[in-house]
C-alpha cells in the first residue's frame, strides 16, 4: 500500500528529483517529553481507482506529540510534527525535526525535511513541512514563507497560525511547494502526559542497557541541591557501570 501511495504522489505531483539529505530516526539524548495531541488534522488514503483522497483525521486518536529538550536550553527536537505522515504510510516512524526555543517558543524552519525515499519507479519524493492557507476551500501557500512556530504554556504546547485572517494548517509539502495535503490544523493541542513522560525516560535508560546507580543535582552555580520542582538545573547520573554523565535540564509545575 505504502508503494502504491508513494507512486500516486509522485504521478500526482509531477515530482523532481531531488537530493537525498539525512533525516534522524534515532531519539536524540535530552530531557524528552510525551504530549497528548487534539485538534484535526487530513490525512490521504487510495481509493479504489488509485486515486488519493483526503480525510479527516482526529489528532487525539494519533501517536503522541514528543519533544527533546537539549541540554544548551536552544535547541528541541520534535518527533512526527506533521502526525498526519506516518497516519497514512503505517511504516514512516521516528522521523526527529530540529528546532529552537527561546522564552516560550519553539520555532522550525520552514521546508524542514521530514520524509526521503524513492519508489520502485525510481521517482524520489522528499517531503517538508509548511504552512498553508485555506481560501475559499483552496490551499495556498504562504507568500513569503514563514518559519513553523509553537507556543508553550506550562504543561501545553499551541501549534501557531502565521497569521489569524483565514484558516491555516502545517502541511506537508514538495521541494516546489506543492500541497501534499497531509496536514494538521493550527490552533492543535499539545498536553503533556505525566505518565507517559516518566515511561519515555524509563525507556531511554532501557535502550542504552544503563542502569542508574545514583543521580545528584545542581543548581546553575555549581552548587548541590536538592531536585528542583520548577525552573532550570543540572543532573548527573552515575551508572552501575562506572559511567556517569551530566545534562541540563527545564522543571515545569
Amino acid at each position: 500500500m505504502r508503494k502504491l501511495l508513494l507512486l500516486a504522489l509522485a504521478i500526482n505531483f509531477g515530482l523532481s528529483m531531488n537530493a537525498q539529505e539525512a533525516l534522524l530516526s534515532n531519539r536524540p539524548d535530552g530531557l524528552v517529553k510525551v504530549y497528548d495531541r487534539s485538534g484535526k488534522g487530513i490525512k490521504l488514503q487510495q481509493a479504489d481507482d488509485g486515486s488519493l483522497e483526503m480525510t479527516t483525521l482526529n489528532l487525539s486518536e494519533a501517536t503522541d506529540f514528543e519533544v527533546v529538550f537539549m541540554a544548551d536550553n536552544k535547541t528541541v527536537y520534535v518527533k512526527n510534527p506533521i502526525v498526519a505522515l506516518p497516519e497514512t504510510f503505517a511504516d514512516v516512524t521516528n522521523r526527529w525535526v530540529k528546532g529552537s526555543i527561546k522564552g516560550n517558543k519553539i520555532t522550525i524552519p520552514h521546508k524542514s525535511l521530514i520524509f526521503s525515499t524513492q519508489t520502485d519507479k525510481g521517482e524520489n519524493v522528499s517531503i517538508y513541512m509548511g504552512y498553508y492557507g485555506i481560501d475559499n476551500n483552496q490551499a495556498v501557500p504562504m507568500n513569503p514563507s514563514v518559519d513553523i512556530t509553537y507556543t508553550m504554556n506550562e504543561d501545553q504546547i499551541t501549534l501557531d497560525a502565521p497569521k489569524n485572517d483565514k484558516t491555516y494548517v502545517l502541511s506537508c509539502i514538495a521541494a516546489d511547494d506543492s500541497w501534499f495535503r497531509m496536514s494538521e490544523y493550527t490552533g492543535a493541542i499539545y498536553t503533556l502526559n505525566k505518565e507517559k513522560t516518566a515511561n519515555s525516560i524509563n525507556i531511554i535508560n532501557k535502550e542504552n542497557k544503563l542502569e542508574v546507580a545514583e543521580e545528584t543535582f545542581y543548581d546553575l552555580s555549581g552548587r548541590k541541591c536538592t531536585k528542583p520542582n520548577e525552573g532550570i538545573a543540572i543532573k548527573q547520573t552515575k551508572f552501575k557501570n562506572g559511567t556517569q554523565k551530566s545534562e541540563k535540564f527545564i522543571i515545569n509545575k
